[in-house]
C-alpha cells in the first residue's frame, strides 16, 4: 500500500500514487500530525469553504502533534479565524490586489530579465537553482525592501523556516527555532524603524494602519504577517515556476504549443496548478462534531485537506495524470479557498507567467538534460517543487 505520510520519502518524491490509492476511502488517519487526511473532492470543497471548519489552533485538539507546533509558529492569518482574520485581511488585501500587482509587473519583468542575463547562452544549467528559485526571492526581497547586505541571511532564515515547518522530524529543531526567531527579530526592527521614520514602502504603509482603534493593525500583527510572507511568497512561487518548466519539458507537444503561441502561457500556469500544485494541502479544524465520508469526527479534530487530490480527480478531469493546457474544464484549490483564499494568488500567477514567458522567449529550444537524475524533488513536507532541474540551453 502506498504510504500517505507527509514525511515518507516515496510520498515526497511523488504523492499522487498514494492520493489515488486512498481516494476511495475519502478519510484516512494523519500519522504525522494527528487528526485525518481528507481526499474526496466534494468534501474538500466543503471543508475549505464552510465556516464551521476553522483554522485557529486554539480550537484544536491540544494533544495533536501539529497543534503545539502551530501555536508556537506565529502563522498570522494562515491560522486565524473571523472576526480577527476578517479585520486583518481587509486591511492588508489592498497590498496584494490586482491593481497593486499590475504596478509591480515592470519590476518583476526587470528582475526576471536580470536573472536570465546571468545564465549562459548555451549549455547545461540547473534552472531550479539559477532561475526558478532566484526570481521569487528577489521579488519578495525587493517588495519588503530587504537590505542588500542582509539578503543572504534573509534567504536562509526564510527557507529554513518554511522547509522545516511541517516536517515532524525538524519543526522542533534548534535550526528552525533560530531561523524563526531571526526572521521575527528582523521584522520587529523594521517595524520599529518605520515607526520612528515613516515611509511609503510596504512596511511603512502597514505601520500607518496601526493608529489606535479596534479596526487597525497592531505592531505584533504586522510582524506576524510579515513573518509569513517570505515562505508563502518564495518557495511556493519558485515551485510553481519550476514545476511549470518541468511539466512542459516532459510533455514536448505542450512545450511546442506554448513556444509557438505565448498567449497560452497563462493556461500552462493554470494547468500546472492543477497537475503539479506547489502546495499539497491546507489545514482545517472541526469545530462541531461532524461526518466526513462516513467517519464521525469529534470537535477539535485536525483535518489536513488534501487539496492536490481535486486537481487529479478522474471524476473531474479526463486523463488527470496528463499535463494538457487546452482542457475544457479545470478545477484546483492550489490557492486554498473560502475566507483563506491565498492573498498572494495574483502575485504568484504574475511572477510565474512573466518568468515562463521570458524564459521561453530567450531559450525557445530549451530541453531537459539527458539522464534520469535531471530532475530531483525538494522533499519539503507539505510542498512540491524541484531541488534540481538540469536543462540544456541552446
Amino acid at each position: 500500500m502506498a504510504v500517505l505520510s507527509i514525511a515518507d520519502s516515496n510520498f515526497l518524491d511523488d504523492p499522487y500514487p498514494a492520493i489515488h490509492e486512498h481516494r476511495p476511502a475519502g478519510v484516512v488517519p494523519n500519522v504525522d500530525h494527528g487528526g485525518v487526511w481528507l481526499l474526496e473532492s466534494d468534501e474538500i470543497r466543503r471543508a475549505v469553504r464552510e465556516p464551521s471548519f476553522m483554522s485557529d489552533p486554539e480550537k484544536a485538539d491540544p494533544e495533536a502533534p501539529i497543534t503545539k507546533v502551530l501555536k508556537a509558529a506565529g502563522l498570522s492569518i494562515f491560522y486565524m479565524d473571523p472576526p480577527r482574520h476578517s479585520r486583518i485581511r481587509g486591511l492588508v488585501s489592498r497590498e496584494f490586489s490586482p491593481h497593486r500587482v499590475k504596478e509591480m509587473l515592470p519590476g518583476i519583468e526587470k528582475t526576471a530579465r536580470a536573472v536570465l542575463d546571468q545564465l549562459p547562452d548555451r549549455g547545461i544549467v540547473d534552472l531550479a537553482a539559477t532561475f526558478a528559485d532566484v526570481v521569487p526571492m528577489v521579488v519578495i526581497s525587493d517588495f519588503l525592501e530587504v537590505e542588500q547586505e542582509l539578503r543572504t541571511d534573509f534567504r536562509n532564515w526564510a527557507l529554513t523556516r518554511v522547509k522545516n515547518l511541517f516536517d515532524p522530524k525538524k519543526n522542533r529543531s534548534p535550526e528552525f527555532a533560530e531561523a524563526s526567531r531571526s526572521l521575527r527579530d528582523y521584522f520587529a526592527r523594521k517595524v520599529e524603524m518605520r515607526r520612528k521614520d515613516p515611509a511609503t514602502d510596504l512596511i511603512g504603509r502597514l505601520v500607518g494602519l496601526t493608529d489606535e482603534g479596534e479596526g487597525n493593525l497592531r505592531d505584533d500583527e504586522i510582524i506576524d504577517l510579515l513573518n509569513l510572507l517570505p515562505g508563502a511568497g518564495i518557495i511556493t512561487t519558485a515551485d510553481l515556476i519550476g514545476n511549470a518548466i518541468h511539466a512542459l519539458l516532459t510533455h514536448e507537444d505542450q512545450l511546442e504549443a506554448v513556444v509557438a503561441d505565448p498567449s497560452l502561457i497563462p493556461d500552462a500556469i493554470e494547468e500546472t496548478l492543477r497537475f503539479d500544485t506547489p502546495a499539497l494541502s491546507v489545514g482545517r479544524i472541526v469545530t462541531e462534531e461532524t461526518e466526513l465520508c462516513g467517519h464521525r469526527l469529534a470537535e477539535g479534530t485536525w483535518v489536513r485537506v488534501m487539496t492536490a487530490a481535486v486537481g487529479r480527480d478522474p471524476a473531474l478531469h479526463p486523463d488527470p495524470d496528463r499535463f494538457q493546457i487546452d482542457r475544457e474544464h479545470r478545477e484546483h484549490f492550489a490557492f486554498g479557498g473560502g475566507t483563506h483564499f491565498c492573498l498572494g494568488a495574483h502575485l504568484g500567477r504574475a511572477e510565474a507567467t512573466t518568468a515562463l514567458r521570458l524564459l521561453l522567449e530567450r531559450f525557445p529550444k530549451i530541453r531537459l538534460a539527458q539522464g534520469g537524475d535531471a530532475a530531483e524533488r525538494r522533499r519539503v513536507p507539505g510542498f512540491r517543487g524541484l531541488e534540481r532541474l538540469m536543462v540544456e540551453l541552446d
